[in-house]
């Protein structure tokens, strides 16, 4: 058993539509592109139907619904014969308990506490809200209260071969042993029709209502969740518990079978799923490279450790703890620090004014967005505290208030003061979560708790700052002398309850509402991105690489991804607003007093309001199709983004919910996007959107193609996902998970190889002609095999190389970012551009040639050498600088190979 670590991997989304026999057929092409590794979703047995693969119902077996084991078997034998092996996306935080098949979870339904899995899920037995359920889970899966589904006749008692169950649309849960001995009797269907009530009869179901008062669990309608839920789940998703990972018994049983093809050499590494759910990721992690060095065979001194990815969202000043037993993130961080690399810092106050004002004018003043992103985050926060999260942060409370009875200096704190100074730090705090597992606490969590609870108690002037000192202490593992080694005990075991909760909540509060309420520039609203922060500085972005390749040369860089609330291409197309913003202001100003009749008014109001209007304009622009539009790129528009805008209203909760869907307001919201996109009956406004649109598209293309060389060439391990080699502007999922087309893509990496075959006179001036077609797509693809190719033929030189950030002079040095790789004796030098829209004009359209970059230059140090260009294969003279001009003049991005 090996670990070979990645040069690049290529995620796929596998689902009933893209089986292993779809990924085998893909292989090929992914090994001409240059790829290392394939990336895997989820490929566990999930539930059925699932179209990612994250509701994994059992650890043990592959999912049949992505073929068979021979399927399996041909896959990895595919990637075995071009060289490739895979990493693995896996989910230890919880499991899909939705349906029927969950072994694990039907054992508990029929067992309650003594079941053998009943300590297997993180479920609170005797921490209930009302004695009445303590002992039994909540399943809050009715469509209606639990009197009117059982005396609607929607819960009957039936029979088979396996024994009784309680039947409730397509679900079958089981019925307690204890309780069987009231239903077994000479005449089976006799006593069903006994226990089965009629409709219309309401004391027919006396006997049924019995049978399910004893049962270990208590069926309820589903808005009871938030309120009484009392099993841990998966952020606030009900049909995904978690699972009690710290123990290690769940562990083992959990992981055995990926272990099996970690052995068997199937399998090269692991991207571990929201691992901040976990009690503690730091255990989990050791756990992982422990059983890795369990189950090798030969001289474990000879080999790398297992290479683990974890997917963790960390702050703009958040370091990933480096006493984690994994290789870095799965890059968010990179994604949203390459981001900010090509949005103009200079105008963060001429956007931030007119969204203002545009807020104003429209009328728009109630939704949050008018506040600072901090205000309307914590708002947010609170908000999901007192709605999904109101159970969980009442059970964190009452324990804390048992810790606080245990104290006679605490005992006054009463359990209402309790939830609402919880609820304050929480809402406060800066980080998904701290990592405190033991009595002594790193100096990075208690700065973190600290300056949560000083936050809390400047929100809250009027409240006992006594409250916010006791749950400070606590946190912080302050004892009274009094407390017992089990006090001390319960009390750090309160602090991981308490990092278990922020993590959701901030999750939910900003990513999942703040994102889609505050739209000043929605390029930033990004998974693990800060809207308020207004682009990267090329110095801290070099800071935050040489950082990377010294701590974590082997994370991801990724800049798509099955998660991510737009597309690379998408983000780097409204990038471009933030360098022209009068042109914006013109533009979206006309927009709007142009498409003002379209609006319909729903309860007083105007049906998008101010801010909706806002977002569907950004996203317009983000996603409209290169080049002419046909009818059907017209039909195909308008279904994407009225489905983004229905989840973008509903997960804003301004207007309307996913639980509670205002349908007159989503309806008249989505007709007036139809018709924006019907042309015939919006031409004005579609003259003026087109005016704006081409110049938008191309500059963003250019910065597509810097921030994938930037991708590709800088510390980390790049990640493409599936179909983003070539142009793709997709949202957030289900628009980033529509099929690929992967005869498109072969075909464009097929002109590709024609151009790297050529000889060099040749080639420059193909690789030029794929800039007078840039709307195809091939320009991408070339860029991205190029360096992959690279990359697989040195290994090393992009991936444990050193970083040094070049210098760049001349009058237009602000517009490049440059750096230099090197290992033994082979560099790297990339060049890429960035902020051109001032550069260019309507006869210069593209940033090429002395015209545009004059003087400008990257210096270089050391020997005096020859740089090949590996785009064009072009061969420089030897030199100390590398001039833009003369190796941008055919291609808007450089990377030159040499020998130093």
């Amino acid at each position: 058993m090996t670990s070979t670590f990645p040069e690049s991997t290529y995620r796929v989304q596998f689902h009933a539509d893209f089986t292993f026999r779809d990924a085998t057929e893909i292989v090929p092409y992914l090994a001409d592109l240059g790829v290392t590794h394939l990336y895997a979703s989820p490929y566990l047995k999930a539930r059925p139907g699932s179209t990612h693969g994250y509701d994994v119902i059992d650890h043990c077996r592959l999912n049949p619904e992505l073929g068979t084991q021979r399927d399996f078997e041909d896959f990895l034998a595919a990637l075995e014969r071009h060289g490739m092996s895979h990493i693995l996306d896996i989910v230890p935080n919880h499991v899909g308990i939705a349906t029927n098949e969950n072994v694990w979870w039907n054992d508990v339904l029929a067992n309650g506490p003594s079941s053998h899995y009943g300590r297997y899920f993180d479920i609170a037995w005797q921490e209930a809200s009302r004695p009445e359920l303590s002992g039994k889970v909540l399943l809050p899966l009715l469509g209606k209260p639990y009197g009117v589904t059982l005396e609607d006749g929607e819960l009957t008692l039936s029979h088979d071969g396996n024994g009784f169950w309680i039947n409730y649309q397509d679900r079958k849960l089981p019925v307690s042993p204890a309780t069987l001995k009231l239903l077994h009797g000479e005449d089976a269907a006799e006593r069903l029709r006994q226990f089965n009530g009629t409709p219309g009869e309401p004391r027919s179901f006396d006997a049924l209502d019995a049978i399910l008062d004893k049962q270990f669990y208590r069926l309820a309608c589903w808005t009871n969740a938030s309120d009484e839920i009392n099993y841990r789940r998966f952020f606030d998703v009900n049909e995904l518990a978690a699972l009690a990972m710290e123990r290690a018994e769940v562990f083992e049983e959990t992981h055995g079978f990926v272990f099996k093809l970690i052995k068997a050499g199937h399998v090269a590494g692991l991207r571990i799923d929201h691992p901040d759910g976990l009690y503690n990721p730091r255990e989990y992690f050791e756990r992982l490279q422990q059983l890795y060095r369990k189950s090798a065979d030969g001289d474990r001194a000879e080999r790398r450790p297992l290479y683990v990815l974890a997917e963790k969202i960390l702050a703009a000043d958040e370091t990933l703890p480096t006493e984690w037993s994994i290789h870095g993130t799965s890059g968010y961080d990179f994604l949203n620090h390459v981001n900010g690399l090509f949005i103009d810092s200079r105008n963060e106050q001429a956007i931030t004014q007119i969204y203002s004002e545009w807020l104003a004018d429209g009328g728009t003043t109630s939704c949050g967005a008018c506040d600072s992103f901090e205000t309307l985050g914590y708002g947010r926060k609170k908000f999901m505290l007192e709605t999904a999260f109101a159970s969980e942060l009442r059970s964190l409370a009452r324990r804390l208030d048992r810790l606080a009875q245990r104290n006679r200096l605490w005992r006054d704190f009463t359990l209402a003061a309790l939830v609402r100074g919880l609820k304050e730090v929480i809402a406060c705090f800066g980080v998904y979560r701290t990592y405190i597992e033991g009595p002594e606490v790193s100096a990075s969590d208690r700065q973190r708790i600290e300056a949560a609870i000083g936050a809390a108690i400047g929100r809250n002037p009027a409240s006992d700052v006594g409250v916010f000192h006791f749950i400070r202490d606590v946190l912080l593992q302050r004892y009274p002398e009094t407390f017992s080694e089990s006090d001390r005990a319960d009390q750090l075991a309160f602090a991981g309850k308490f990092q278990q909760l922020t993590s959701p909540v901030t999750a939910k509060g900003i990513e999942d509402t703040s994102f889609y309420v505050y739209n000043r520039f929605v390029s930033l609203n990004e998974v693990g991105g800060d809207p308020a922060r207004f682009g990267v500085a090329p110095d801290d972005l070099h800071t935050y690489f040489a950082d990377r390749q010294r701590d974590w040369p082997y994370a991801m860089s990724t800049l798509s991804t099955h998660d991510t609330k737009r597309s690379e291409d998408v983000r780097a197309r409204l990038n471009v607003l933030s360098e022209i913003p009068d042109q914006w202001r013109t533009h979206a100003t006309r927009w709007r007093d142009i498409n003002a009749g379209q609006k319909a008014v729903v309860a007083g109001r105007p049906a998008p309001d101010a801010n909706d209007e806002y977002l569907i304009y950004q996203t317009l622009l983000g996603v409209a199709p290169l080049g002419p539009w046909s009818a059907p790129a017209y039909a195909a528009v308008q279904e994407r983004v009225c489905g983004y805008v229905l989840k973008a209203l509903r997960e804003a909760k301004v207007h309307t919910t996913w639980t509670n869907p205002n349908a007159a307001y989503e309806q008249a919201v989505q007709a007036f996007v139809a018709r924006l996109l019907d042309r015939k009956a919006s031409p004005q406004f579609w003259d003026d959107f087109d005016a704006l649109r081409g110049r938008v598209a191309t500059i963003g293309l250019i910065n597509s193609l810097s921030q994938t060389l930037l991708r590709l060439a800088a510390p980390g391990v790049p990640d493409t996902f599936q179909g983003t080699e070539s142009w793709d502007f997709s949202l957030v999922d289900p628009d980033n998970r529509r099929p690929v087309s992967y005869e498109r893509l072969r075909a464009q990496l097929h002109r590709c190889d024609a151009i790297l075959q050529a000889d060099p006179a040749r080639r420059a001036v193909l690789v030029r002609e794929l800039l007078d077609d840039l709307a195809d797509g091939s320009a991408k693809v070339f860029l991205q095999a190029t360096i992959l190719r690279l990359r697989r033929a040195h290994p090393g030189l992009l991936s444990a190389g050193t970083y040094d950030a070049l210098p760049v002079t001349g009058a237009k040095a602000k517009h490049v970012f440059a750096f230099m790789r090197r290992s033994n004796r082979s560099a790297v030098v990339v060049v890429v551009p960035r902020l051109i829209a001032s550069l260019l004009d309507d006869r210069t359209t593209l940033p090429l040639g002395d015209q545009v970059w004059g003087d400008t230059a990257i210096e270089l140090d050391g020997p005096t050498v020859s740089w090949r260009n590996l785009l064009t294969n072009e061969q420089s003279s030897p030199a100390r600088r590398i001039v833009m001009g003369d190796v941008c003049n055919c291609f808007p991005v450089y990377a030159g190979l040499a020998s130093v």
